[in-house]
């Protein structure tokens, strides 16, 4: 029992120590800073400089202010443009006819953010192929759709977009 409870009042005064030190490494780095920024001020104003340094600085934070400014309405902007502009694809392959194999015919629906886009289908024969390209507005079509088409679509259409 002796043992153990010289163990515990070793442990302790090794975790204080490791607190101390780590505390006294703080206090060292922070006065650093301190100093540091001691020596740029105190140089600044032996030179006279001290009140022009303080200007400059004021002036750099307001072009700063601005250019900050002018970030965040090119971000705007592009925000915007990001809603329109063709982002979403959605695909289907398949077989038009009976007798060909192999998913040479498709679908592809190319939609922007609020369902507005095209859809575009190519239907593979052995001696032709016909392709059509169809308005789409608001994931839907003033076009006859196929099952195809339609599903091709809903894959490309954003989700808050589906239609149930």
């Amino acid at each position: 029992m002796g043992v153990a409870i010289g163990s515990l009042i070793l442990a302790l005064f090794g975790i204080g120590w490791i607190i101390l030190a780590v505390w006294l490494l703080i206090i060292t780095v922070s006065m650093g800073k301190i100093t540091t920024h001691r020596k740029i001020i105190n140089k600044a104003r032996e030179n006279g400089d001290f009140v022009k340094a303080v200007s400059d600085s004021l002036k750099e934070f307001a072009a700063l202010k601005s250019s900050v400014e002018e970030i965040k309405d090119s971000q705007s902007k592009l925000g915007i443009a990001m809603d329109t502009i063709i982002r979403n694809v959605g695909m289907v392959r398949f077989d038009a006819f009976d007798d060909i194999s192999g998913k040479l015919s498709f679908a592809i629906a190319l939609l922007n953010d609020h369902g507005d886009g095209v859809v575009i289908s190519t239907i593979n024969g052995r001696q032709e192929s016909r392709s059509y390209a169809k308005l789409v507005k608001n994931g839907d079509s003033s076009y006859m759709l196929s099952a195809e088409e339609q599903e091709a679509i809903a894959k490309a259409l954003p989700k808050d977009k589906v239609k149930v």
